[in-house]
């Protein structure tokens, strides 16, 4: 089995039937790839999709529970129970383009790299509600070729973008170490991807773009407002603070820098909030980057953003 397709899902059958569907309609060699949908919700809310989908499929595709309700927990049992010398994630919300599965496996046998990422576009449910600042958060583009190196979690301006497991593809062997490579204490606050690349930068992997390997992912209104930008950009702040000092040499001498380049972002932040005025509206730029600053003094006691969210939903 050359890659094993993992995804993560909790509680949205509608846009797990549509990831499934675009990537049974892949032209795909059955014996070499596989997809593991991994159910973190307690209701099994994805059992009778992957049921309903998996009689006659053009791949392999098994149905596997994962709990509590934590992302860390879902992805390592989603690496244990795939059987691929590859293993790529795509979250519950995205879809494959056609020939994802084409450009990974060509990637996998042509380029030297531990850890690939694709591009994504992003598919919002209320484009009139998309700000500068939401755009900027759910895209993921380079021009950059193939096998071209990305870097976590410290990048260069031209990247544009953070590293994340959405539209990602690691080789087992050199980049998921151990029973449990993604640290569970993220699970709740998202980050544990970073953590993961943190760990695997320091050890020396490389980290390639694969523009071919394309995915979209669909954004719902609510995402696109102040109110859950401010949580996810304290909660981004918080990640990665708290990925870069849990994986430094010099945890303390990691902390205080982090805290001193917060308190220098803090003082500069009437420039920087002028430089935001150009793309966002006033009062939401500022507490984006408020937030954001305040996250990387706060990162001790991580937010429950992913909780906070579903709460959200519920209650509208």
């Amino acid at each position: 089995m050359r890659l094993s397709v993992v995804i993560c899902t909790y509680e949205r059958p509608g846009l797990l039937a549509a990831l499934l569907g675009s990537l049974l309609a892949q032209d795909a060699p059955r014996d070499a790839v596989e997809i593991v949908v991994v159910d973190n919700s307690d209701g099994g809310s994805a059992r009778s999709v992957v049921e309903g989908l998996g009689a006659g499929a053009a791949l392999p595709l098994r149905y596997v529970t994962a709990h509590p309700a934590n992302i860390s927990v879902a992805r390592n049992v989603g690496v244990r129970e795939s059987r691929g010398e590859a293993v790529a994630f795509l979250d519950d919300d995205q879809e494959a383009e056609p020939g994802w599965i084409a450009a990974i496996l060509d990637g996998l046998a042509r380029l030297p790299h531990d850890v690939f990422f694709g591009p994504i576009a992003p598919r919002f449910e209320a484009p009139e509600a998309v700000t500068p600042a939401a755009r900027l958060l759910f895209t993921r583009a380079s021009d950059a070729p193939a096998g071209h190196d990305l870097f976590a979690p410290r990048r260069p301006a031209a990247q544009g973008f953070v590293l994340s497991t959405a539209n990602s593809i690691f080789r087992r062997r050199t980049a998921l170490p151990g029973p449990e490579p993604f640290n569970p204490d993220f699970g709740e606050c998202g980050g544990e991807d970073l953590h993961l690349l943190c760990r695997l930068a320091r050890e020396g992997r490389r980290f390639g773009w694969l523009p071919a390997a394309r995915a979209t992912d669909f954004v719902p209104r609510h995402r696109c407002g102040t109110g859950y930008l401010v949580r996810r950009h304290f909660a981004g702040g918080q990640a990665y603070a708290a990925a870069l000092i849990r994986t430094s040499a010099s945890p303390r001498w990691e902390g205080a820098m982090m805290a001193a380049k917060a308190l220098v972002q803090i003082g500069l932040l009437p420039l920087t909030a002028l430089a935001m005025l150009r793309r966002e509206a006033p009062a939401r730029s500022i507490a984006i980057r408020v937030a954001g600053i305040a996250g990387k003094l706060c990162w001790r006691s991580l937010y429950p953003l992913y909780r906070a969210e579903a709460t959200h939903i519920r209650s509208t």
